[in-house]
C-alpha cells in the first residue's frame, strides 16, 4: 500500500506540474523478438488498461484537486530490444530523448539497468513484472514495483515437497538471466531453511546439448525426487518432455516460466497433468 500511495502521489505531482497537459506518453522497451519473449505479454496489460480507460473516460481519467479537476489519458510507445541488454539501454535512452513522461518496464532481466537510466532522467519507472528485490533496494525515488518479491513464490511449494517426504529437490536455473537466477536463489534459501537437501544446477544457454545435460544430471541423481525450475518457457517444455522420456519418477515439478504462458499448457499436453 505504501508503494501504491507513493506512486499515486508522484503521478499527481506530475499532473500538477504538467500545466494542463492531458496526454502522456508511456515508453516501454520490451523483448518482442529474440530469446526473452516470455515477458512480452506484459505489454498487453498496458494495452488493455488503455482500452478500458479510454472507453470509460473518453474525456480523460479525472483526478479531482482542491480547486481543479485534472483529466488525463496516455499513449504507448513500445520499442523492441530484440532480447539484448545494450539495445534495451539504447532504446530507453532514445525514449527519454524523445520526451516520454513515464517508462514502464516489460523486461525484468534488464530492470536494474532501466531503473537507473529512468531515475537519472527523473522519470517515473513502473515495474509490473519485476520480482527481483535488488531493483528496489537501490532506493531510487522514481522507481516503483507492483509484483511480489521472488521469495514469496516458494514457501508453500517447498514446504509441500518436504511434507511429501521428498529426499532432495533439484533446483535448476538460468544463471545469466537476473530475474530467473534471483528466483531460484530464493528457492534454494527456503529449501535449506526447511532442511530439504538441494541439487543445484546452473546453465546459461538454451542449446539442446546443454539442456540435455541438465536433464541427465537430474535423472542420474538417485536422491532427487522433485524439480524446481527457473527457466524460459521453451526450456521448461524441454525439461518436462525429457524427464518424461527418461522415466524419471518425480513427486513434484514447479516452473516459474512456462505455465504462465498462454500456449504452454497446450504445447505440453498431458505432460502438464
Amino acid at each position: 500500500w505504501i508503494g501504491w500511495l507513493a506512486l499515486l502521489l508522484s503521478l499527481f505531482s506530475l499532473l500538477v506540474a504538467a500545466d494542463g497537459k492531458s496526454l502522456f506518453q508511456v515508453g516501454i522497451v520490451s523483448s518482442a523478438t529474440g530469446e526473452l519473449t516470455d515477458w512480452h505479454e506484459s505489454v498487453k496489460g498496458w494495452e488493455v488498461y488503455k482500452l478500458k480507460l479510454d472507453k470509460k473516460y473518453p474525456l480523460g481519467f479525472p483526478i479531482v484537486g482542491k480547486d481543479v479537476t485534472f483529466r488525463y489519458s496516455f499513449d504507448l510507445n513500445v520499442t523492441d530490444d530484440e532480447s539484448d541488454l545494450q539495445k534495451h539501454e539504447a532504446a530507453v535512452a532514445d525514449l527519454i530523448s524523445e520526451g516520454v513522461d513515464f517508462i514502464a518496464n516489460a523486461q525484468p532481466n534488464f530492470a536494474k539497468e532501466e531503473s537507473v537510466l529512468s531515475n537519472k532522467a527523473n522519470l517515473i519507472n513502473i515495474h509490473g513484472v519485476t520480482s527481483n528485490a535488488a531493483v528496489f533496494e537501490q532506493d531510487l525515488p522514481n522507481v516503483f514495483g507492483l509484483s511480489q518479491p521472488t521469495a514469496s513464490f516458494y514457501s508453500e511449494p517447498i514446504s509441500a515437497l518436504r511434507d511429501a517426504g521428498v529426499k532432495q529437490v533439484a533446483i535448476v536455473y538460468r544463471g545469466d538471466l537476473a530475474e530467473l537466477r534471483v528466483a531460484c536463489k530464493a528457492a534454494i534459501r527456503i529449501a535449506v531453511a526447511e532442511g530439504l537437501p538441494v541439487q543445484e544446477i546452473v546453465y546459461t544457454t538454451s542449446e539442446p546439448e546443454v539442456l540435455e545435460g541438465v536433464t541427465r544430471q537430474v535423472n542420474l541423481s538417485r536422491s532427487t525426487e522433485a524439480l524446481v525450475g527457473c527457466s524460459l518457457s521453451a526450456e521448461a517444455h524441454w525439461f518436462l518432455k525429457s524427464i518424461h522420456e527418461m522415466r524419471k519418477p518425480l513427486k513434484g515439478i514447479m516452473f516459474t516460466n512456462g505455465p504462465a504462458n498462454l500456449t504452454w499448457l497446450e504445447e505440453v499436453g498431458e505432460l502438464a497433468l
